[in-house]
């Protein structure tokens, strides 16, 4: 007969069972935070939605001004201007980012303020990714897709500087 392994200190470390603690708020109060929650939750897929599609976009209107400027033999004049373009069309794009990455973090802020209303259980699950962990991830995707858009118009000015 094989011998149960005993089992180690650590095995249970964060599987302790806490009581857990129901809201105690009404049903229709209770109702009104989850759809806050589950609005605010939507908002924030959007805007997020929104800043990589205007990385994408940005991409590609650098990439049609590079392919104009090569397939047209554009003159000096129209390249500088279009040089000029991609500058402001980048600092237009990191802008818009900026500000969807604000309202983001104004609907989290919503999010944590319904959810201190919410059961113990709930919260426990909620706080199996901290808080820091997902600044972090969020605004490291920020920063890369800035750096993305700015390494475009970088590319994108080498592009019309070769082809004029």
């Amino acid at each position: 007969m094989a011998k149960d392994p005993k089992p180690k200190e650590d095995d249970n470390v964060g599987d302790e069972e806490s009581e857990n603690v129901a809201s105690e708020l009404d049903e229709l109060t209770h109702k009104e935070l989850r759809l806050l929650h589950a609005e605010a939750s939507q908002a924030i897929l959007f805007a997020k939605n929104i800043q990589w599609r205007s990385v994408g976009s940005s991409l590609l209107v650098f990439a049609a001004m590079v392919f104009i400027a090569v397939e047209t033999d554009a003159d000096d004049s129209f390249i500088r201007l279009m040089s000029f373009v991609t500058i402001v069309l980048t600092c237009g794009v990191i802008f818009v980012l900026v500000m969807y990455q604000f309202w983001q973090f104004n609907e989290i802020s919503r999010i944590r303020e319904a959810e201190k209303h919410f059961s113990s259980l709930y919260r426990d699950i909620r706080d199996i990714k901290s808080s820091r962990e997902g600044n972090v991830h969020r605004y490291t995707l920020l920063l890369f897709m800035i750096l993305v858009v700015i390494i475009g118009a970088i590319v994108a000015n080498v592009g019309l500087t070769q082809a004029g």
